[in-house]
């Protein structure tokens, strides 16, 4: 089966729901597909759901999944509109026909998410220097020996890549890092 993505899922109050960000979005989540079809994962989890269109991709790749996002919901960094629930209500019908759980937290405040033993892990939260080696730890706690943890914005923000990039020379040693090109630069890492 191939990929496709749907624009009925697009939020239609989503300011990035514009037909070029469509067209974008297209090639952009079928790397997210990909990704997630090879690991095929039995537990997935997402810090930063916005209106869930990524958890969505995810679970058409693999819809017998477990699905556990996490979001602030207070309009910082991408979900900026979404502090108002309109986001992650949108995110919940989509994700409806799912077994997925959103939990309403900011990753920033905690220091365990208590979910273990999870197969993909995709981190696009906080977009700060420190708010993504903050959500590298949590997501590297909860990883399965197997599991994967995906990076999204890369190449898109100069503060992703530094929080990134420091993230990965303090862990060096326990880990394994591939790039995956796309809009926005994935970074793939694994445990070693």
């Amino acid at each position: 089966m191939s990929f496709e993505f749907d624009k009925k899922i697009m939020y239609p109050a989503d300011p990035t729901a514009t037909p070029k960000r469509f067209q974008e979005y297209c090639s952009y989540y079928k790397v997210k597909y990909d990704i997630c079809k090879e690991q095929n994962p039995k537990k997935i989890a997402e810090i930063g759901v916005r209106c869930g269109y990524s958890a969505w991709v995810f679970l058409q790749a693999c819809p017998l999944a477990e699905y556990r996002g996490f979001d602030a919901n207070n309009g910082t960094h991408g979900g900026q509109g979404g502090e108002n629930h309109r986001f992650s209500n949108w995110a919940k019908h989509i994700l409806s026909p799912y077994q997925a759980f959103l939990t309403e937290l900011d990753t920033q405040l905690v220091s365990d998410l208590y979910v273990r033993n999870v197969d993909l892990f995709h981190v696009d939260g906080d977009h700060t220097v420190e708010g993504v080696r903050h959500d590298l730890d949590l997501a590297f706690k909860c990883i399965s020996d197997d599991g994967l943890i995906l990076i999204d914005d890369y190449t898109y923000l100069q503060t992703v890549e530094d929080g990134v990039d420091g993230w990965i020379l303090k862990n060096s040693k326990h880990i394994e890092v591939d790039f995956i090109p796309s809009l926005r630069g994935e970074i793939l890492i694994r445990k070693n």
